[in-house]
């Protein structure tokens, strides 16, 4: 459909910006060839899985990291073996994070009720993210994880966890599972959702950097704001998937 063509180049463009931070913060600003792998490779995943579902989606990851290992076999001519089994690794690393899940939205779009799916995975992690805010904000108490984001506290995770849980006892009423099913969904998502975040967080200590970029002025970057979606996409295609 006209409205799922749109949707597929819409991902297409947040896709190819989130690669374009992950390849200039992990990859380096002079590897351009190797960035434009990595966006070959993402567009190999994104038309993999827009129009041949999960098996597009698997032969088009493999496509995307067999580029990158031929360009580790042409770049061994001239650079360390070391040197480019960390960049290798580095570029795996882009596509089975951000290319392969990303792909999940275009398959949770094509699932029967995908529109309303995609709505409740944006609207129960925007609810955990910000119930995690308010009430770790207020309440405060133990860090979460101190060295590698230290403003998440314990409080804040069960608060997002608890939005969440409400937040999907609202959505129960246009969605398939029943109600307890889909609240037991949201608890899953409040703290997988969480990890999400945690695990951007970890790479970004690890290379020392605040935010991804600047594109979205005050608010990070693309790569900021899709880090626990990233990971909540997935088990809800699933139970979408499931639902069918």
């Amino acid at each position: 459909s006209e409205n799922y063509t749109w949707f597929f180049l819409l991902m297409l463009v947040a896709g190819g910006l989130t690669w374009w931070e992950f390849s200039r913060n992990l990859l380096g600003v002079d590897r351009r060839g190797l960035m434009s792998l990595g966006l070959a490779g993402w567009l190999a995943v994104a038309c993999g899985a827009y129009f041949w579902g999960p098996s597009g989606q698997s032969i088009g990851l493999v496509l995307a990291l067999s580029l990158g290992a031929g360009y580790t076999m042409w770049a061994l001519q001239r650079e360390s073996g070391p040197v480019l089994l960390n960049l290798l690794s580095r570029y795996a690393l882009g596509h089975l994070y951000i290319s392969f899940l990303l792909s999940f939205f275009l398959l949770l779009k094509k699932t029967d009720s995908g529109g309303l799916w995609l709505i409740y995975v944006l609207v129960v992690t925007i609810a955990a993210d910000t119930g995690a805010y308010y009430v770790g904000t207020n309440f405060k108490g133990p860090k979460l994880c101190p060295k590698i984001s230290p403003n998440t506290t314990v409080s804040g995770l069960l608060g997002g966890a608890a939005a969440a849980v409400v937040v999907s006892a609202v959505c129960a009423s246009f969605l398939p599972p029943k109600n307890y099913e889909l609240m037991a969904l949201g608890l899953f998502l409040g703290f997988w959702g969480a990890l999400g975040d945690l695990f951007e967080s970890a790479i970004k200590r690890a290379i020392d950097i605040k935010d991804t970029s600047t594109i979205l002025m005050g608010h990070g970057g693309f790569w900021d704001r899709l880090d626990s979606l990233m990971f909540n996409i997935v088990p809800v295609y699933m139970v979408a998937d499931i639902m069918i």
